[in-house]
């Protein structure tokens, strides 16, 4: 039962549900207005945490109350266990991209700047929101963006790790707060470059079957380029979002602001660039020399390292430049004039490698697994996957080889609860083994649910399994039931199947009760329908089959690839996805085709719709 009241506020009724507190539209008698009020859910906490937590609550809730800016959720009033802000008619930025897809440059602008002020506002005042996604941005009417959930969100994330939860959402958040590393303001501006790339492209830059796979990828791969999605977006925003999303936080944007001027004027500052912008080059070249010449003659009076340009040290560790220096000191003494050019030299490839986008201390990293002439280096992700090669059993991922002779071998990899994959690969004498790597899909299907209006309890097989719209769960082989409940509503069922490595997407409208029956459903335009259900199928009108690489041909790799994928409304293809790998060498350009493809869309009672497919590509090794 919802409570009647928080203080003075007079409870109207439930509008939402997060992961650690509900949200309800509360009226002021003393102000006379509408206030929405969010309140802490007393099951997660205990007699040992309830204190702490709700003093670190109204402290946090207190201090993120004194933002004031016209696109942050204004916070009025801050009570025991629940704080009061202001009502807000509109929609969820996560529900306008859940409809729409992607939204054109333009209009992504007029969202994105004023976010982008916001955030910077926020960080001047010391405050980091960690838990930037499109789900904590509603858009009113009018067009206004506003940030909601300042403040309070590391809060959740304590509350939840401690009760054996996973909290946030992993496809948003920043290497280091996937890592368990320091959270500071250079953590939103990677989340703000996140939901950036999905309003431009559609697509979030870090997608996966599981919430492990996305962490992974979050942490060790690179995100596609945006072109790989839209070819018609300006090239330069490759270059753009390879900086917004690096992995270290130093060589990130500075700003949110500097993120949406670079998109919005079309123009990229390399990372090492950005120190030199603004400063006379003489008088750079002149500090930096003179701090390399005092590193190298060692202790002196004076400043030491520390004149180099603070964004030089924030994106070169002070140590390797010390140690870089060091080491091409001489033994007899040397000329001042030399030790500058020297100094200067040294320098010049340091940020002349950051341009060029390595990170020094990447290339010196040991490999992980040794590499050499007859080693055969396999990893599998999730890593720990049985390997067996020509029939036999040799250990589990990674795993290094050694002594694998010249000729044609077969490689097999298992794992319980995920699709094995097989690769065919040759290898030549005097020439060493290629390094394979496997990304296994889970077994399990997996299970999107969405309703109209959101905020539905759904029910799998009978038990509560959360609220809508669920994102991603594991669903088992079989037959099963998904019904959608809420109040004031009659429920919603749909009966699914899952089957290894697909999707099934459950989308539903419920319909307010009423005394007589409803009308029948109808097909919509961009519903979401079963292949065996349309009228017509899609066909595919462009986009070339996947080209054997020509890595593959060179190390003689052979294999068929499946993937599974959703035909849009548009005739475009989304959530591209292997469900049969043979090795990332050849997944990855059958990937990189099936997301160029473009169909006639299918049709059902005259009307466009989605449908998911799969398509197989088999490689042969051209003669």
């Amino acid at each position: 039962m919802a409570p009647r009241r928080f203080g003075r506020y007079e409870v109207q009724r439930e509008i939402g549900e997060g992961a650690m507190g509900r949200v309800f539209r509360c009226f002021d008698p003393l102000m006379k207005r509408v206030v929405a009020v969010k309140t802490v859910k007393k099951e997660f906490l205990t007699r040992e945490t309830r204190e702490e937590y709700l003093r670190r609550f109204r402290r946090e809730a207190q201090a993120a109350g004194g933002l004031s800016h016209p696109n942050i959720v204004s916070i009025f009033d801050v009570g025991e266990d629940y704080f009061v802000m202001e009502y807000l008619e509109g929609s969820t930025l996560q529900l306008i991209l859940r409809e729409r897809g992607r939204i054109p440059l333009e209009e992504a602008f007029r969202i994105l700047a004023p976010l982008a002020d916001a955030l910077d506002y926020a960080h001047r005042a010391g405050i980091v929101h960690r838990d930037i996604k499109p789900g904590n941005v509603i858009v009113l009417a009018d067009g206004r963006p506003k940030l909601m959930d300042f403040g309070v969100a590391h809060l959740e994330s304590s509350v939840m790790t401690a009760q054996g939860h996973f909290f946030g959402s992993p496809s948003y958040m920043a290497p280091e707060q996937v890592s368990g590393g320091e959270v500071a303001a250079g953590a939103d501006l990677f989340s703000f470059g996140v939901v950036a790339y999905e309003m431009i492209t559609g697509h979030r830059p870090f997608e996966g079957a599981s919430i492990t796979a996305i962490m992974y990828r979050v942490v060790n791969e690179d995100a596609p380029p945006p072109r790989q999605w839209d070819f018609d977006l300006p090239p330069v925003y490759d270059d753009i979002f390879r900086r917004a999303l690096d992995k270290n936080p130093g060589l990130r944007f500075p700003d949110a602001t500097s993120l949406v001027r670079a998109l919005e004027r079309r123009e990229f500052v390399p990372a090492a660039a950005a120190m030199v912008v603004g400063a006379p080059a003489a008088a750079l070249s002149a500090t930096v020399s003179g701090a390399a010449m005092r590193t190298m003659a060692g202790p002196a009076t004076g400043p030491g390292p520390s004149a180099v340009p603070p964004a030089l040290l924030a994106s070169v560790e002070t140590q390797d430049l010390q140690s870089a220096l060091a080491a091409a000191q001489p033994r007899a003494a040397v000329p001042r004039r030399t030790w500058l050019a020297v100094g200067g030299a040294l320098i010049g490839v340091l940020v002349l490698a950051l341009y060029l986008g390595r990170r020094p201390e990447a290339a010196e990293a040991p490999e992980r697994v040794p590499m050499g002439p007859g080693v055969l280096r396999i990893e599998t992700e999730p890593p720990g996957a049985a390997v067996t090669l020509d029939g036999e059993d040799r250990g589990r991922a990674p795993v290094a080889l050694r002594g694998v002779v010249a000729g044609p071998h077969v490689v097999h990899v298992s794992a319980d609860g995920y699709s094995p994959a097989k690769l065919a690969l040759t290898i030549r004498a005097g020439e060493p083994p290629p390094p394979l790597r496997f990304v296994m899909d889970p077994l399990t299907a997996k299970l999107h649910v969405a309703s109209d209006p959101p905020d539905a309890l759904v029910r799998l097989d009978g038990q509560p399994v959360g609220t809508t719209p669920i994102d991603s769960m594991s669903l088992g082989p079989g037959r099963h039931e998904v019904r959608l409940e809420r109040r004031g509503y009659g429920p919603a069922v749909q009966t699914v199947e899952g089957r290894a490595g697909q999707t099934v997407d459950v989308s539903l409208r419920l319909e307010r009760e009423r005394s007589q029956s409803p009308p029948p459903s109808r097909t919509a335009e961009g519903d979401l329908v079963p292949l065996d259900q349309v009228d017509v199928k899609p066909r595919r009108i462009s986009g070339e089959a996947a080209r054997y690489p020509e890595e593959a041909h060179r190390l003689h790799l052979l294999g068929s690839v499946t993937v599974d994928m959703l035909v849009d409304d548009s005739g475009r293809t989304q959530d591209v996805h292997v469900v049969e790998s043979a090795g990332e060498v050849l997944d990855r350009p059958v990937l990189e085709a099936v997301r160029r493809w473009r169909y006639e869309p299918a049709r059902k009672n005259g009307v466009k719709v989605k449908v998911r497919l799969q398509a197989k590509h088999t490689f042969v090794e051209p003669s």
